[in-house]
């Protein structure tokens, strides 16, 4: 076939040819795609796919713009989404948290430069501009409307002091957020309703409407206005994320909504012919705890490595500077023993740690209490507290000559401010006295960074690369935000502001 005979119907063959290898249980004919209902069960001006932080954001700002909008949801709950899951760190430009604090210089241009670069410039720049240039507004919309206590705090891949951090350290705050508004504006979101098909009139290349449900519950809504596809990612589950991303199966932990399947992205190939990009990354945590088979929660520990507390592997050897962004740290895990590694803290360090967070926000996101982090320390399968090095090399395996001599490279360095293994200059305190705590992690993936291609204003673009009508995507749908690379911070930032302002481009929002 030449490409001057290439055609939608081309390329939609081949995408469901692909769609049918990679969920046989989706494939149907192209030639049904464009058979409308001879009537709609419901019919609106806005339906929103998806119930985490983009599309109950999307809800929001679609009614508020005189819309009405119906949601529908795989799962049985907000708080069963990806952005109950994560940390509650929140990046944005230019909200008023940010403009008010002396270190809060910032510009949407050098927020997106920092993300392309940390990415290795692997990013879609139309996501990011989108999602930086409206970062401040959906921060401040969310404060607005009785955010919990919060604060800024510098973070490593950020030039400029952007990282909004929830108190709790929870992403649970959000959510709560919006299920709040969601009552207020009594919009109902139809749990247990994922999408079965999406219903495209071809010749105006216009998504019209959606089925959602299963068996005899299925629902056909009509939308007047269009879609917001905020369906998720791939890490819902192992088997999920084996099957997109085969680099990485049968490896670390794996952590998502449950209903993060891509399934409804296959739907949006199988039906509307829109390519998938950027499926080949993921953001993998170099933090995770494996606790069961591959579930378990992580360690944040950049807060330990920031008041003393060191990287090593298995032969007790730093691998990596401490400095690094954390999820440049992941790759460097596979040439690591066991393909895993270790923070070590002696009790100054411990004790410092402790002083700037709470242990239940140290250990265990999403859900370990500090008496099960406690627990843990007694149990001494992961994590370990013990008086001596030798005690502590005994009990977890790592290699006693290895670390003593690491130790003692490390205090020199400490002394001379010269580190000759991965040139840091501003190390401050000596480890020299337990008791030692340590704490072994692995990969810890946790979020895809593939999906639709969507232009500046989050419309999906088709097979021909042009901006489908009535169609639009946000949050974890969406591909190409975070590149190679995810940088702390920008998912859950991205998330809300794409459904922030794909809710209101969807009514036909237009920029100043």
């Amino acid at each position: 076939m030449t490409l001057k005979n290439f055609s939608r119907r081309s390329f939609l063959g081949a995408a469901a040819a692909s769609a049918a290898a990679a969920a046989a249980p989706l494939a149907h004919a192209a030639s049904r795609q464009n058979e409308l209902p001879a009537k709609w069960d419901i019919e609106t001006d806005v339906v929103v796919l998806g119930c985490g932080g983009a599309g109950l954001m999307a809800a929001c700002q679609a009614f508020d713009r005189g819309a009405k909008v119906e949601i529908f949801d795989k799962g049985l709950s907000p708080y069963h989404t990806g952005t109950n899951l994560c940390g509650g760190l929140f990046t944005a430009c230019g909200s008023r948290m940010q403009k008010a604090d002396p270190k809060g210089k910032d510009d949407w241009k050098a927020f997106a430069d920092d993300i392309i670069a940390y990415g290795e410039h692997q990013s879609l720049k139309e996501p990011v501009y989108g999602f930086t240039k409206h970062s401040g507004e959906a921060f401040d919309w969310l404060e607005d409307h009785g955010l919990a206590p919060h604060h800024l705090e510098p973070y490593a891949g950020h030039s400029n002091l952007r990282a909004h951090r929830q108190d709790s350290f929870k992403g649970r705050d959000y959510i709560d957020v919006l299920v709040k508004e969601i009552a207020a504006r009594k919009l109902e979101i139809h749990h247990g309703c994922g999408l079965t098909k999406f219903f495209f009139d071809e010749k105006a290349n216009r998504v019209v409407g959606v089925e959602c449900g299963s068996g005899d519950k299925k629902v056909t809504c009509r939308a007047r206005m269009g879609v917001v596809m905020a369906t998720g990612g791939i890490t819902g589950s192992p088997e999920s994320l084996d099957r997109w991303v085969p680099s990485v199966a049968g490896k670390g932990v794996v952590i998502g909504g449950p209903s993060n399947t891509g399934e409804a992205m296959m739907i949006a190939v199988r039906d509307v012919g829109t390519p998938l990009s950027h499926m080949q990354y993921i953001a993998s945590y170099p933090c995770g705890i494996v606790t069961h088979g591959r579930n378990g929660p992580y360690c944040r520990w950049w807060f330990i490595s920031g008041q003393g507390g060191i990287l090593i592997n298995k032969n007790g050897k730093r691998f990596i500077t401490e400095r690094e962004g954390i999820c440049h740290v992941t790759p460097k895990l596979a040439s690591n023993p066991d393909g895993c590694h270790y923070i070590l803290a002696d009790e100054a360090t411990w004790q410092r740690t402790l002083s700037k967070i709470k242990l239940s926000a140290l250990v265990g996101l999403p859900s370990w209490t500090e008496e099960r982090v406690l627990a843990e320390f007694e149990k001494g399968e992961n994590l370990w507290k013990c008086d001596t090095i030798e005690e502590l090399c005994e009990k977890s395996g790592v290699n006693l000559e290895g670390l003593k001599e690491q130790l003692k490279v490390w205090n020199e360095a400490v002394e001379t401010k010269v580190d000759n293994q991965f040139g840091r200059t501003d190390q401050e305190w000596k480890l020299e006295q337990g008791p030692w705590r340590m704490i072994r992690m692995f990969p810890w993936n946790n979020l895809s960074c593939g999906g639709l291609r969507v232009t500046e204003e989050f419309q999906v673009l088709g097979w021909d690369m042009k901006p489908i009508e009535g169609f639009y995507a946000a949050g974890e749908t969406v591909a190409g935000v975070h590149g190679a690379f995810y940088c702390g911070g920008n998912a859950c930032g991205f998330a809300h502001t794409s459904g922030f302002m794909a809710g209101r481009y969807v009514t036909g929002y237009k920029e100043a």
